[in-house]
């Protein structure tokens, strides 16, 4: 039996739940899924056991509680966690059952998380990250393998263990046809994720502006939850301010699992970050699902996105809200021309695909 344990993330979370633990459940691994999360699903199906908390239940008690059910089994060989704050739990597992193999999925850089949206001073902020790696460094003797979600990423902290890279690559069953570009709505772009600062949100709208200039047909739907009520003030009120009430239309965030047919109805995909110690380090996940989904892309020119792609995307650089619209210029001229998209989805085909990946996920849980 596996047990996948999640304390921040949402129960149907693209990574978690729909890659890894389908792929364990295809294998027939038996599997009991512990979240805390206010989304109030209940994924239980077949071999899959599922147990959700509230987000209000505090993490030490979210941790006793898998711990006692753990102790309660007999059958249990592997343990998954996806958060640092998850591993006293394997403290607690390995001082009793010392078989159990133990699996730490990062899923992001957290020293440039930290660096990124942390408002104290650069002196305070080192010390800090400083104690978090001690903190997380004590508890590595209880992990038996890492997994890192990112290529580019260069964490010292794990040079000593056993690693594996499995990127967030998507699902080659979504991958979409050359010829549906055709039934796209025209000049249409699309941006999903979340809407802060640090993505380039701002430097989009403004962007925007002058791109409509040239292109008046241009639209702009931007698919997500603002991380605060001020940044949304800020863009909406800019929004008006720039008369582009009737190009830029904001939507709520969807499910994972129902955004793919709503990217698939525009024709232009658009990351533009800003240069951060965070986005030089992580993969915008949402690269290759536009890639799978056959957009026209975006991209801010950051390393991440460099180490995939080189001339299958219009890049441009972060915060230069010029040269943002003179690529969204460009990817509207290409029309017809899907040079770009055939190329991607044989990147998508011959590479980047979570199939590709699937079976060094699997080969964790083979001993």
């Amino acid at each position: 039996m596996v047990v996948v344990v999640s304390c921040n993330h949402f129960s149907d979370d693209e990574r978690i739940y729909h890659k890894q633990i389908k792929s364990l459940s295809n294998t027939g691994s038996s599997i009991l899924y512990f979240t805390r999360s206010d989304d109030q699903l209940d994924l239980s199906d077949g071999l899959l056991t599922h147990k959700n908390f509230s987000k209000n239940t505090s993490l030490s008690a979210f941790i006793e509680t898998v711990t006692h059910s753990i102790k309660l089994n007999n059958n249990i060989q592997h343990i998954q966690i996806h958060e640092t704050d998850l591993l006293p739990l394997f403290k607690k597992i390995k001082e009793h059952y010392s078989h159990i193999n133990t699996i730490y999925d990062v899923h992001e850089n957290m020293e440039a998380l930290y660096r990124t949206f942390s408002d104290r001073s650069e002196l305070i902020k080192e010390i800090l990250i400083k104690v978090r790696n001690y903190n997380e460094k004590k508890y590595l003797q209880y992990v038996d393998q890492i997994i890192l979600a990112n290529q580019p990423m260069k964490v010292e902290l794990y040079t000593n263990k056993s690693t594996t890279i499995i990127e967030n690559f998507p699902k080659i069953e979504y991958l979409d046809q050359p010829s549906s570009n055709t039934r796209r709505t025209k000049n249409s772009i699309i941006y999903h994720g979340h809407l802060a600062p640090e993505r380039g949100i701002q430097d989009l709208v403004c962007a925007m502006k002058y791109a409509s200039e040239s292109i008046p047909s241009i639209s702009l739907s931007l698919l997500g939850t603002f991380r605060t009520e001020e940044f949304e003030h800020k863009i909406k009120s800019l929004i008006v301010d720039l008369g582009l009430e009737n190009t830029i239309t904001i939507f709520d965030q969807v499910p994972h699992s129902e955004i793919w047919p709503i990217i698939k109805e525009h024709s232009i995909g658009v990351i533009p970050f800003r240069r951060t110690p965070l986005t030089e380090e992580n993969t915008p996940t949402k690269l290759f699902e536009m890639m799978i989904c056959g957009l026209e892309i975006i991209v801010s020119k950051l390393p991440p996105a460099q180490y995939f792609l080189n001339d299958t995307v219009h890049w441009c650089e972060p915060e230069d809200i010029h040269s943002i619209s003179n690529s969204i210029i460009n990817a509207c001229k290409m029309k017809g021309n899907f040079i770009n998209v055939q190329k991607n989805f044989e990147l998508i085909q011959q590479r980047y695909n979570w199939e590709c990946r699937q079976d060094d996920y699997l080969a964790l849980f083979s001993n």
